[in-house]
């Protein structure tokens, strides 16, 4: 008797709403206070420089190994368990044709197969969001069966090694043993949020890991599926959410934080249109009642999460982080810049001035003035000796080497500091 079964692995068609973040100047409310003499310098040479070398620089530290080429299958399989084994097996070395021979009773074959494929995708739910097509035909009498078996990816072999390799590399510059849930979940989402456009537009398939990682663009199954890659290789504990929003299928995480389950969609993090360096933090950390404002899901599916500790990080944007403190525009205020310390959660407002783009560099901050015609400003970290040090519309703030970099309509300049 000959049977054959399709399934198919729908590929999320993931999306994010549009934030509009467009450019609205106030008119210059204050006096140019104090002169301040700089030298300002076209960057935009260094800045290309810098981006080509970025990205001809490959990972080198070792990765964990994708197959552990010491297990091996027997000939034969004879109890559901091993069956499911068998898939797993396969699934977790991202083989596309495999065959398994099942010796035992097939009365209820079909519901074996299904069985055991299902329980093996969701053994790993990194493998799980990057399966696509499956094809599965089998012959049976009585007590055998061959199981032949075409299983499509999202990624390749290949793909998946550069993935292993490059989040070996990124983790490395962390210590976990150091460092708390909160602090290891924020890495992440801040590590993705700042490298990742979303787009559909890559080379690789826009759902996978590996576009979001290796061309720094990808959609939100992208971005889930890496946040959970990296999560897990910091001993976070974490799952890959699939639900809805009001634009159709969606993905995102939930994290373990201090015994307690929080969402974090990186995706709805990150700024569309993409802007450089900034990170939302209005989706990091927060419990069922907030998320089910714009997300559904099937909560028996997954773990309930409903404390609220982290609520308050929801008033962060453009921030900059130092010494356990974060520096950043209020969302709940008019975008003014604040100070919090994260170990307390206290706030405090260190001045009048609307504040995007902010970096820091020694004891001063500096970030683009939206009470001053986004004129380029600085202030010390106490709140004390506010200035403007350029005067025109500047974005895009960076520090690097002794630098401040940033954007103007003229190119990227730079000053030093």
């Amino acid at each position: 008797m000959f049977i054959r079964i399709t399934f198919l692995v729908i590929a999320i068609v993931l999306a994010k709403p549009m934030y509009d973040f467009g450019s609205q100047w106030l008119e210059e409310a204050q006096q140019f206070i104090g002169e301040n003499e700089v030298t300002i310098q076209d960057a935009t040479s260094d800045v290309l420089a810098t981006v080509n070398s970025a990205r001809d620089n490959v990972v080198s530290t070792a990765a964990d190994t994708l197959i552990t080429m010491d297990v091996e299958l027997p000939d034969s399989v004879q109890t559901q368990e091993e069956l499911e084994e068998a898939f797993y097996y396969y699934l977790s070395r991202w083989e596309t044709n495999f065959e398994i021979h099942y010796v035992g009773s097939t009365t209820n074959i079909e519901k074996m197969i299904q069985t055991a494929v299902n329980e093996a995708a969701n053994r790993d739910h990194y493998i799980l969001g990057h399966l696509a097509d499956r094809t599965i035909e089998y012959e049976y009498s009585s007590f055998d069966a061959k199981i032949k078996v075409h299983q499509t990816y999202l990624t390749n072999l290949a793909q998946e090694e550069i993935v292993n390799e490059k989040v070996a590399g990124i983790l490395s510059s962390v210590s976990p043993e150091e460092m708390s849930d909160f602090q290891k979940v924020k890495f992440v989402n801040d590590y993705i949020v700042k490298s990742t456009a979303y787009s559909e537009d890559t080379t690789a398939s826009p759902h996978s890991a590996y576009a979001v990682l290796e061309e720094h663009r990808g959609v939100c199954q992208g971005y889930a599926l890496l946040a959970l890659k990296m999560l897990e290789g910091l001993g976070v504990e974490t799952q890959y959410v699939v639900g809805e929003v009001y634009t159709g299928g969606h993905a995102w995480n939930l994290v373990k934080v201090d015994g307690n389950w929080y969402h974090l969609d990186t995706t709805w993090n990150d700024p569309t249109p993409d802007r450089q360096n900034v990170v939302r933090y209005e989706y990091f950390l927060i419990n069922d009642n907030k998320m089910e404002l714009d997300h559904s899901w099937i909560k028996v599916d997954y773990p309930k999460a409903s404390n609220t500790n982290y609520d308050f990080m929801a008033q962060i944007d453009h921030a900059y982080e130092q010494d356990g403190l974060i520096y950043y525009s209020n969302v709940d205020d008019n975008n003014i810049l604040y100070r919090m310390d994260m170990n307390t959660g206290e706030s405090t407002r260190l001045t009048e001035s609307r504040a995007q783009f902010i970096v820091g560099f020694g004891d001063w901050l500096y970030f683009s003035n939206y009470s001053n015609g986004a004129y380029l400003s600085k202030i010390r970290t106490d709140g004390t000796e506010e200035s403007i040090l350029y005067r025109d519309e500047v974005n895009n703030l960076f520090v690097d080497e002794g630098y401040l970099y940033f954007s103007t309509d003229d190119g990227v300049k730079k000053m030093e500091l």
